[in-house]
């Protein structure tokens, strides 16, 4: 049996501020389509993250429709299952159902909600189930487990129906969770015990979790587009898994072959620039800088359909030079007639200096300078009730914008805001005012 394996597809993600098309991503889908029906595969397994995000535009679910369609004309089963990113609140209804309903895959979930997991036979009217047979293989899907996934799939292993077939285990967790050392060895020792082979998702770089003999038994083949643009440094092939398998070795499975394929994406560059020379002028420091920074990416030749991740090193009194970092971003994407520009200010030291002093007088982390402009904001103008605390207030906008990033939701936000005493203070602060 011929698998293809693939994960964090992320449909629907746009970088760079959105000036990145997200066709990107589907055009990575395409391509390992392509591949399952080349192949030829018995089946395409997806291993959560279909999707960017639960509250899918319509642009991403045409791309995921028109991706599925060809698959469906080859007769080549798409078994899927929810990551992190596209499963639903507790009240909403995954995309990938309506996916299953309009008979483009099948959708496999088990509900860890429930004390005891009771994964159920795939209903071949809706296309979804706990668990299905094909081929002489059961394929079972776990979903995004969350925390304590080693336990939790061993109780879903222990709550499925008694089967002389091998197991296949769809589960969108990090593989590192499963590597020796990780996880306590009896559960873990179950666990490959009862699958043969273990599609894994969720962490964008490639891992394969070897068994005894030195054979992978889990895998997680990583992203096939660089989600984050960092991820372009990640080293070895990653995009999917072309898996082969020996289901009439039975009451075992023998894993024939397991190989991680290298995906085509778009090229990401890297290049350097430091500012010391110019970071502490009054005038034209800025102009500087972008001078710099293009003839830093020009240097590079890059293709018109490259992005460049710049990063910007060296000393920056931010007193005296202003860098807006959308702005130049935008600014040296034109100029430099590539498709998209990422700069990266970790590096920098940013301090405050004193007219004419030779050296700056403070050097400060980058988070610290934010905490810092943030507080004097804060103070300057802070919310009715929140006058004396712009500390608490920058830590919590801080906390917020993290979990954004991290891509909790809006119900998330709001429980975080709700459970911090700063917003009763302004309820309270608001409610006397209006006395």
């Amino acid at each position: 049996m011929r698998l293809l394996h693939c994960a964090d597809l992320h449909l629907g993600r746009r970088r760079l501020d959105g000036r990145l098309p997200d066709s990107d991503f589907s055009a990575a889908f395409a391509r390992i389509v392509a591949r399952a029906i080349e192949w030829p595969a018995d089946a395409l397994l997806i291993a959560g993250d279909l999707f960017e995000t639960a509250q899918v535009p319509p642009s991403a679910l045409r791309q995921a429709a028109q991706a599925l369609v060809p698959l469906a004309k080859a007769r080549i089963p798409v078994l899927a299952i929810e990551g992190n990113r596209d499963r639903p609140a507790s009240d909403g209804v995954s995309w990938l159902r309506y996916l299953a309903e309009e008979g483009l895959l099948t959708f496999l979930h088990t509900d860890f909600d429930a004390e005891i997991p009771s994964p159920q036979p795939c209903d071949s009217k809706r296309n979804a189930g706990g668990f299905i047979d094909l081929g002489g293989v059961r394929f079972v899907g776990a979903g995004y487990p969350g925390a304590g996934a080693v336990r939790k799939l061993a109780a879903l292993n222990a709550a499925l129906p008694a089967s002389r077939l091998p197991a296949v285990l769809l589960v969108h967790t990090p593989a590192e969770g499963l590597a020796p050392g990780a996880a306590d060895a009896e559960s873990l020792a179950r666990l490959r015990n009862a699958f043969a082979y273990v599609a894994l998702g969720h962490g964008h770089h490639p891992f394969l979790v070897p068994d005894e003999a030195g054979r992978p038994w889990a895998v997680n083949p990583g992203s096939p587009e660089n989600v984050r643009l960092a991820e372009s440094a990640f080293p070895g092939p990653r995009g999917w898994a072309e898996v082969e398998l020996e289901p009439e070795a039975l009451p075992g499975l023998v894993l024939a072959n397991c190989l991680v394929r290298e995906a085509s994406r778009r090229p990401v560059l890297n290049a350097e620039v430091d500012l010391s020379p110019f970071g502490n002028k009054y005038k034209g420091g800025a102009e500087a800088i972008a001078a710099a920074g293009l003839k830093a990416i020009k240097a590079l030749k890059a293709a018109p359909e490259s992005i460049v991740r710049l990063a910007l090193r060296g000393d920056l009194n931010v007193s005296r030079v202003v860098i807006e970092t959308a702005t130049l971003q935008t600014r040296l994407a034109g100029e430099a007639q590539v498709a998209g520009v990422d700069l990266d200010v970790s590096g920098l030291r940013l301090f405050i200096g004193r007219s004419g002093a030779p050296k700056p007088i403070e050097v400060l982390p980058p988070e610290e300078v934010e905490r810092a402009v943030l507080a004097e904001l804060l103070a300057a103008d802070a919310p009715p009730g929140l006058e004396a605390r712009a500390d608490e207030t920058s830590a919590l906008y801080r906390n917020l914008r993290e979990r954004v990033a991290a891509g909790a939701s809006m119900d998330a936000l709001c429980e975080a805001l709700d459970a911090s005493p700063l917003t009763e203070r302004v309820r309270d602060a608001r409610t006397h005012e209006l006395g």
